[in-house]
Formats: C-alpha cells, sequence, structure tokens
C-alpha cells in the first residue's frame, strides 16, 4: 500500500488577554476542532499542509485538518479494508458510490439546511443534481459546475510540443492524419533529446491512465463528450460498452498506425503513473491526446530545466473532416465528493468546514492565495503578484509549498467562473491568462491566431440531458458492477496487444476475438442494461423530459 501522510496542528484562535477577563475570551473565541480526513488521490504533495494557505484556511475554518493521502494501488486496498472494519476517518475526500452503498457516510441534507448558508447558495437548484437515486438524499459535495465558465484552458485535448510546431511549420492540425504527418516530418529530422529517443506520441494505459490516454481520446476525436466506457444513444438512450463499436476500433487502428511506424511507445500500455511524468517532464514526449490539467507541473519542470520550447499547444482534434469536436462541451453532472463518515465526532464542524470552502472567502483563499502575498487589488479587481505567476510557471512545487489552487477538486469554484462579487474565481482566466504566458508560449498563440487555447475550441455543442454517462453509479456488488470489472481487467490485457500487431489481418483477428470475449465472458450486457436503466432513471430525478 502506497501512503503518503501529511499531518497539521493549526495554532488555536482561543487565546487570553488578560485574567480578568479569562471568561470572556473564551466563550467568544471560536472553537477549533480536530478532524481527520483521508482524500483517495495521485496528486497531492506533502508540503501542501505546511503552507500558507492551508495554515490561514485552518485558521479562518477553525478546524485542524490531519490530512492522510492515499494513492495509487493503495486506494482500492484501503478503501475495501476501511469497507470491510467499519473504521473511517471523521471527513472523506474524492470518494464514490461503493462508501455510499457500505453505509460509510451520513446523509447531508439536514446539515446543509441548518449549517450550510454558502452550500445552499451556491449550488442552488443544482444540489438535486447530488441526490443519490436510491434514497434521494445528498451524501458527498464536489466542486459545482452550475454557473457559466469561459474555457480558458482546455480539458481532454490534442497535446504538442512548440519545438514539433515550429519545425515543422505551424501546420493546421484538424485530423489525425494532419497529427500523424507532422510527427512522421518531425521526427525523419530529430531522433532523440539528451541521448534519449524521442517518444513521438505519449500515452500510459495503467490502472485510471487507459481511459485519460486511450478511452476518453477515441470518444472525443469522434466527437463526443466524455461518456467514458459508454456509448449512448441519444435517443432512446441505450447503452453499448463503447470498446465493443466501430468508433473505439477505429481509433485503435491509429494508435496501430503509430505503432507500425515507430511513433509509439511499445511500453505505453504498461508504463505507470509517475514514470509518464518523468517522461514529459523530460522532454521526450512529442504528444498525445490527454486531458492539459495534468501536465501543468510537468511544464513548470520544463520550464525549470531550461526547456520552454518543449511545453504543449492544446488544439481540438477529430478523427475525420467532418466531424464537430465537442470534447470542451460542458455538461453538469457529477460522481465524487467530500463526504461526512458516519464515525465523524463533530458533524457539524465538519460540515461548517465544507460550507466555510463554498464561501467567497473560502473560494477565493483556495485559488488566489492570501491578499498582499500572492494577490493584490488593483482597481477593484483581484490581480496575481508577478513573482507568483513566474514561479508558478517554473516551479512544479510552488503551488503546493504555498497551497495555491492545488485543490480544485474541493468543493469550490475555480477556473474562468465569476463570484458574485463580479470578479474571477481564480488567477486563470481570460483577462488575465495572457499575461502569465511566457515568451514561446505568446509566440505559439500568434501563429494560430488566438490569445489563449480556449480560443481554438468550441463549446457550443449539443450536451447530453443526463450530464456525463460516466457519473451514474452502478450498485456495488451487482452483477453490472462484476461484468464492468471483468471487461476493465480483460482490456488491460488485450488493447496493447491489439494495436501492436504487425499487419491489419491480425488486427482484425484480435479485435474480433476481443469483442467476443467481452461480451460471452465478461458477460458486458449485463453492465449496459444496468446504465441503460440507469440513466433513464437519472433523467427522471433530474425532471428531464424525453
Amino acid at each position: 500500500m502506497s501512503l503518503a501522510m501529511a499531518v497539521f496542528t493549526a495554532c488555536s484562535n482561543g487565546g487570553n488577554t488578560g485574567q480578568s477577563s479569562q471568561s470572556t475570551n473564551e466563550s467568544a473565541a471560536p472553537k477549533t476542532t480536530n478532524l481527520s480526513m483521508f482524500t483517495f488521490t495521485e496528486e497531492v504533495q506533502s508540503s501542501l499542509t505546511n503552507s500558507p494557505v492551508w495554515k490561514k484556511l485552518m485558521e479562518n475554518a477553525n478546524v485542524n485538518i490531519n490530512l492522510q493521502v492515499i494513492s495509487g494501488t493503495g486506494a482500492d486496498e484501503k478503501r475495501s479494508v476501511m469497507i470491510a472494519s467499519g473504521e473511517y476517518p471523521d471527513i472523506l475526500d474524492r470518494i464514490d458510490e461503493h462508501f455510499v452503498d457500505a453505509g460509510a457516510l451520513i446523509p447531508l441534507d439536514d446539515l446543509i439546511d441548518k449549517y450550510g448558508p454558502n452550500i445552499k447558495k451556491a449550488w442552488g437548484d443544482s444540489l438535486n443534481k447530488l441526490r443519490n437515486p436510491k434514497d434521494n438524499k445528498i451524501y458527498f459535495l464536489p466542486s459545482p459546475k452550475n454557473r457559466p465558465e469561459e474555457i480558458v484552458e482546455p480539458g481532454g485535448t490534442l497535446l504538442v510540443q512548440y519545438d514539433v510546431l515550429e519545425k515543422t511549420g505551424y501546420p493546421k492540425l484538424k485530423t489525425l492524419d494532419d497529427v500523424y504527418n507532422m510527427l512522421m516530418q518531425y521526427t525523419a529530422e530529430n531522433k532523440e533529446i539528451d541521448g534519449k529517443p524521442f517518444i513521438p506520441w505519449g500515452l500510459w494505459a495503467d490502472s485510471w491512465g487507459y481511459n485519460q490516454t486511450v478511452n476518453n481520446p477515441a470518444l472525443w476525436v469522434n466527437g463526443f463528450t466524455d461518456d467514458s466506457d459508454a456509448y449512448v444513444d441519444q435517443k432512446t438512450f441505450d447503452v453499448t460498452y463503447f470498446n465493443t463499436t466501430d468508433y473505439f476500433k477505429n481509433y485503435l487502428k491509429f494508435l496501430n498506425k503509430l505503432y507500425k511506424s515507430n511513433l509509439l511507445d511499445k511500453n505505453g500500455f504498461i508504463t505507470k503513473y509517475d514514470e509518464f511524468n518523468s517522461q514529459v517532464s523530460s522532454g521526450r514526449v512529442l504528444a498525445m491526446i490527454y486531458n492539459a490539467g495534468l501536465i501543468n507541473e510537468d511544464e513548470a519542470a520544463l520550464r525549470q530545466a531550461g526547456m520552454p520550447e518543449r511545453a504543449y499547444a492544446r488544439f481540438p482534434i477529430v478523427a475525420e473532416a467532418g466531424i464537430q469536436d465537442r470534447s470542451q462541451v460542458y455538461s453538469e453532472s457529477y460522481d465524487t465528493g467530500m463526504g461526512i463518515s458516519v464515525n465523524c465526532k463533530d458533524p457539524v464542524a465538519a460540515i461548517k468546514f465544507m460550507d466555510y470552502l463554498l464561501s467567497d472567502e473560502g473560494n477565493i483563499l483556495l485559488n488566489w492565495g492570501i491578499e498582499g502575498v500572492h494577490y493584490d487589488i488593483v482597481d477593484g479587481k483581484r490581480v496575481q503578484k508577478p513573482e507568483v505567476t513566474k514561479k508558478w510557471n517554473s516551479d512544479p512545487a510552488y503551488r503546493w509549498q504555498q497551497g495555491l489552487n492545488s485543490l480544485t477538486w474541493w468543493p469550490q469554484y475555480n477556473g474562468a467562473i465569476k463570484l458574485d462579487d463580479g470578479d474571477y474565481a481564480s488567477p486563470f482566466n481570460t483577462n488575465a491568462i495572457y499575461n502569465s504566458y511566457d515568451d514561446e508560449t505568446k509566440n505559439v498563440l500568434k501563429q494560430y491566431g488566438v490569445k489563449y487555447w480556449g480560443q481554438l475550441f468550441d463549446t457550443t455543442g449539443t450536451r447530453t440531458p443526463y450530464g456525463f454517462a460516466w457519473t451514474i453509479p452502478i450498485e456495488s456488488g451487482s452483477k453490472a458492477e462484476l461484468a464492468s470489472t471483468k471487461a476493465n481487467e480483460l482490456r488491460h490485457i488485450v488493447v496493447g496487444d491489439i494495436v501492436m500487431s504487425q499487419d491489419d489481418a491480425t488486427f482484425e483477428s484480435k479485435w474480433t476475438a476481443f469483442v467476443k470475449k467481452l461480451q460471452s465472458e465478461s458477460k458486458i450486457g449485463d453492465w449496459e442494461k444496468a446504465m441503460s436503466e440507469a440513466i433513464q432513471t437519472r433523467l427522471k430525478l433530474w425532471g428531464i423530459q424525453q
């Protein structure tokens, strides 16, 4: 089990000014509550809990949080152990329906009603979208997505190094063939970096990286939003397992084409998260389709190492001409968040902490940091200090050391969303982002006629009425969940072998066998049936008229 523990004890606000006023001060001072929290994520660095923002957060929210970070393969193991033993911390973070099904969480409805004014204000009618379909109760809070957001930094997208673009004449990249031709041109003349060969097309398919670099890119290039494992008929809402469709097959053919042209790392299907990050941050990966938000620290490392030309441009990309890119089309749906366990010593203190996160003050602290330290007020607007921007862009450890914009999945607004004061929730907004770019980034943006990456993307495509299918829970221990688990195991074993086929006949044979195994051995039809029913349930729960 891989565990990274970070413990912080903040100073109490309850100090005395004199003996004669001791009782008055004690009654007036806010109570500081000790709370334990487990967060299930790959991302948190231990320096976070010694950061000035974390310390200020503890002080303002009147809590001391003992934070334990659980990541990698240890996450599933720890979850199973906790559920089996019934032993939980006060707060569970970045959790899913497994904990709800296990009875590990308390409903938040009454607590929100009594102690959550900021929660109710921030979520409004969208609170209903957090309700569990079994009992109509709320068990965890994610970050709300119910306000308009200007797309500054796209999510899942084509990423291409600046140097590749420059040396291939800043090509127009619209289709996968365009990308293939660009990589062939570049690698014909450029073979290695620091004595190691380039990885022209990057991927890591170990664990959750399969969805990040194989499954989801296949959705995006075919003009779909992120329904993950589900291909949903938008008229009937019937579900087909996406990895059995021709859409997915054709994307694997593209990867196979890359492989046969020595553009794909043959170890990509067993590469792990940390190894992949190392490849990217060393400048070896030329291009990939990936979540751009996951490479911020890698790009900072590249700049710190004096390789700003190895940072990445962001582009929409489709399989072939005529497909409309919908990769950035917004949908409001939620599958994970922060919840209070049945073992919590003080649920009221816990919900008040979560409520503070959704206050404007809490939101600004988490995203902008501390006024005078990380940002100033200029003409009534928050402006990030230039030295903070420089360090953010050039030092991968900086945001954790300061606590800046480092817990974006906690209940809060972030990105280019405006708060009630009319100013942006974070420094990453359309007004400020251009000034934060280095010269290399500005030059590439100029070549493509935009001032920030989001301007290259269309966000007006049709939204799905059920949100994202991957946020719809399937009952723990059901035949559907078992089928999904078996299918997940199978594709981790087989898909890489299909991609590395030496000829078309072998590819077709392996593909046909894979689909048959999904249907017969994994019994993926059980999952398809359950997901179809679950989408219908969500449509009814959300009041969507069909």
